[in-house]
This record gives structure tokens, sequence and C-alpha cells, in this order.
């Protein structure tokens, strides 16, 4: 049994065809779907990037103990479990946080590789001359995109086929036809689109907002659409230019389960495909996943943001059947060293989903918490953000006594009425749940109490 693990950033479960999304072209990812187990109530744990995928790495949410920090070196994780297990071991990625300043996200691979120039990245000192797209006062950290990200687009990109998305997803399938022999493997392939700078190439854009001639968001700041100034036509090509990321990351996706199917391991390959977290480009008049004001606090984890996409297709599972559980990314270790026939380690807290590959019924889980570091009992774990979905009601919860949100997803799917007071009952109970899911995480039980206070 080989693992294919393709972790996509900041893609929305909601761009998906396969998610009943009806403008963005997805034809390779919703092929997938067709033949995958479709976990159709998928959320990110701990937030953001780093955390999540340490999540993944660890089994164990990692909010209750550190923040963006590097692997820890005393953690048992899935790379390493597996290498040990005799699996060929790699990692292909052009998400450029797990590599540099010592995140160690690559420890357990026999080899890896990292696409560089995406976003920050600091790879390159040429000295070309690049005009920002828009607006200085439009974009997060533009001097150091204009230095870093915008100089590396313009000395090495003539084709779509030199965009990060392909060259990662490329490298991947190359990987495949070059090591599809050995007798059991495991890749890792980390993409970071459609995560911004959004600068597909023009012809996908085209196919969602052909003719604009405005300044290009490609990569906004965190705050409020109003705020930044943004005019309907921009928040407009914004999305448009999100969505052909999102087509262009489905299109290499093609080409990597195509070398697979090729080289003929399809059929003995667990293909795993989710993402970390969403993006509001525009909804709530919002651009961004958390907000960047100092002054304000952090937004809520709209379903935009924290709903994510998790398919599995597996030699013998399901093909495109629904399942509702509360699936996160802590759930992918115990399930591939499951399914590897490995023991799970000791104190992992994530839940295999191996049954559900087996038609087998899952134990139930009955809230998914997205949330961010919760180590230290300070006034940031106490107002830390939270939000708490059992699926149809979703708690946006601050703590620390302060106001809180309670929406129905089901029935209003924009997430504009505030039930909380006419509906109180429901909202205690999610924080109850809650609070039994940050006992379950391992927070400290002085970082409980400052949460446990009701509005």
């Amino acid at each position: 049994m080989n693992f294919v693990l393709i972790l996509s950033d900041t893609l929305r479960w909601d761009h998906l065809g396969a998610s009943g999304n009806d403008w963005i072209r997805t034809p390779n990812l919703d092929k997938l779907a067709s033949e995958s187990l479709i976990f159709d109530r998928a959320y990110t744990g701990s937030f953001p990037t780093i955390p999540h995928r340490t999540d993944v790495m660890t089994g164990k949410w990692v909010y209750p103990f550190r923040g963006w920090t590097p692997l820890p070196d005393d953690e048992t994780i899935l790379s390493q479990r597996l290498f040990d297990a005799g699996y060929v071991t790699m990692l292909i990625n052009d998400t450029p946080h797990l590599v540099r300043d010592g995140h160690r996200f690559d420890r357990g691979f026999q080899a890896w590789h990292w696409n560089r120039g995406q976003e920050g990245d600091r790879a390159i000192t040429d000295n070309i001359r690049v005009d920002l797209p828009c607006a200085p006062e439009k974009i997060r950290g533009p001097e150091r995109m204009r230095a870093n990200h915008y100089r590396w687009r313009a000395r090495n990109w003539k084709t779509e086929r030199d965009t990060f998305a392909a060259r990662t997803l490329q490298d991947a399938a190359d990987w495949i036809e070059l090591n599809h022999t050995h007798d059991r493997f495991f890749l890792w392939v980390d993409c970071f689109d459609p995560h911004e700078p959004w600068d597909p190439p023009q012809h996908y854009v085209d196919l969602y907002d052909p003719g604009y001639e405005g300044e290009l968001i490609d990569h906004p700041e965190y705050r409020w659409c109003k705020e930044l100034g943004l005019t309907d036509a921009e928040v407009r090509h914004a999305k448009a230019l999100y969505a052909g990321e999102v087509t262009l990351v489905d299109t290499w996706v093609g080409r990597l389960l195509e070398k697979l199917d090729y080289c003929g391991k399809l059929d003995d390959t667990v293909v795993i495909f989710h993402a970390d977290h969403g993006f509001n480009v525009g909804d709530h008049d919002r651009m961004g996943k958390c907000n960047h004001n100092p002054h304000e606090p952090n937004w809520p984890y709209f379903e935009e943001v924290s709903h994510v996409p998790l398919l599995i297709r597996a030699p013998a599972g399901p093909r495109g059947e629904r399942n509702h559980f509360l699936a996160q990314g802590v759930d992918l270790l115990p399930t591939m060293l499951e399914l590897a026939g490995l023991p799970i380690p000791e104190g992992v807290k994530g839940t295999s989903l191996a049954p559900a590959l087996r038609g087998e019924p899952l134990p139930e889980r009955p809230v998914a918490v997205t949330t961010t570091v919760l180590a230290q009992p300070n006034a940031a774990a106490a107002r830390a953000m939270t939000s708490v979905t059992d699926g149809t009601w979703t708690l946006h919860y601050r703590g620390n006594g302060e106001a809180w949100d309670l929406v129905n997803v089901e029935d209003d799917p924009a997430q504009e009425k505030n039930l909380a007071e006419s509906d109180r009952p429901e909202a205690e109970r999610l924080h109850k749940l809650h609070m039994a899911q940050l006992h379950y995480a391992g927070v400290r039980e002085d970082v409980i109490e400052l949460r446990a206070k009701l509005p």
C-alpha cells in the first residue's frame, strides 16, 4: 500500500464542483471525488498553515501546546513512522514555511525538494525592476512581495509550466515515474496555491472575469474590503484570480493522477487530497483568513475559512460516497498508519478514518473546533477566536464572557443571522462540547477556566 498526500494551501471546500460549485472548473478534482470517499464536513483544527500541518504530522491538535512553531523533535511523526516501517518517503513542496527558518517538516523524509520563490521566500537578489499590481496599501507586505515573489516571477515565468503549482505537481508526477518500482512509498506534495499571491496565467483568469482593466488585488492585506477601499469590480476580479488559481491547481493535480495511473500505481495507492483552511475573498465584506488590524478582534472562522476539502481514494474504498464525520487534520496520521498495518502511537488524539473506507461506521465526534494557540493562561488565550461546529450549528466564541455568534449553516449558508440570543440553548450546548473538546485535546485547566465564562 502506497500513499500520496496532496495538501493544497488555502483551498475552500465550496470551490470544488464536487461540493456543489457551479461556476469554477475543477474537472480533475471532481473526478477524484467521484472515485473517493468524500468527507463533506471536514474542518481545519489548529489554525493556520504550520499548526494545521503539525496536526497532520503528529495526529494531535497542536493548539493546546504551541502555535506557529517548528515541528517538535520529541514528537512521533507520520513520515518517520512510515520510513521506519520501510517506506520510501519523499516531500515535494513550494510552501515556503515547511523547511524555511528551521521548521523541520523535512524530518522523516529520505529526500525532499523545495521549489523556491513562493510569496516571501528570500530566493532572489537580481536587480530586476517590477511594478506593484495595485496601490501598495492594498497589498500585504508590498515591498517584501516586490523584492521576492514578483521579481522571481518576472525572471522565471514564461508559460504555465513555470508557475509554482505546475512545477510542484509536475515534479511529483516525475517522482512517481522514477520511483514507482519501490515496494512501498509515501509522497507528500505540499502545494502553496491557491494561497495568495493569486497569479494564475491570464487564460485562467479570463474564464471568470474577462476584459477586466483595473488594479490586480493579488496579495491583499487582511482587512475589511471597505477599509481597503476596494471597489466592487476589484473584489469581483479578486474572486476571479482566486478561482483561476483553483483551476490551475486542478489542472496539475490531474497530471499527477494521470502519472499514477499510467505507471500502474493508482490501484495500490491511497490518494488523499486535503487543504489547511480557506479564505474570505470578499465574503462577509472581508479580504483574508484573519484580521490584521491590531485594533480589532480577530474574525470568526466562517465556513469560507474553516470548512476544507478532504477526499480519500483507497484502492478498495467507496466511490463517490459522502461521509458526514467531522474529520480534521489530526485524523490523517492514524488513518494512514492503520491502512499500512502499523500501530497507532500512544497519545494520538485523531480518529482513524480507515473503518469508513471499509464501509464501517466511525465513532462520534460531537464537534469540530477551529482555533489558534491556547497554550498559556493570558489575555490572548482568554480571547482567542474559536469556532465550534457540529456541521449544522456553529458557535463563534472569543471566550472571557465576550459576545458570541451562533449561526445555522444549513438554514443560513451566508451565516448572516446571529441566533445566540434566540437559540441560546444551542449556543450553551456547543459551548459545553467546546469545553469537553479542550479537555480532550490537552488544554491546560487554567486556560480552560478563562474560556468557561459565558456571555
